[in-house]
């Protein structure tokens, strides 16, 4: 009710008389309508790929996070060393390379 009265006042008609106010077209013509780049291909927005620091840096930390999924049940400090290990090279073979920088 409250809302009605503050709809009011606010000159809201579509609260008022409890219309919906007017969605865009969710067919896939509206949303290309909506989006003019999605028709453009490729060339709309160049991909950049990786390089192999990158890949390098992500690598390490999967591979850090792995180790950690291993660890936790087996309580294993030599696991736990590693994945400190990895996790902290990962994150330096990203900071060196850039990854964030290739970002799109």
């Amino acid at each position: 009710m409250r809302e009605m009265v503050r709809a009011m006042n606010e000159g809201d008609t579509a609260a008022v008389a409890d219309e919906h106010p007017a969605r865009p077209d969710a067919s896939l013509a509206g949303q290309f309508a909506a989006r003019p780049e999605a028709t453009q291909g490729a060339r709309a927005h160049p991909h950049h790929r990786g390089n192999a620091g990158s890949w390098a840096a992500v690598t390490m930390i999967i591979i850090g996070f792995a180790l950690g999924a291993f660890a936790l049940p087996t309580h294993s400090i030599v696991l736990w060393i590693a994945t400190g290990a990895a996790l902290v090279v990962g994150g330096i073979l990203a900071l060196c390379f850039r990854i964030m920088d290739q970002v799109h």
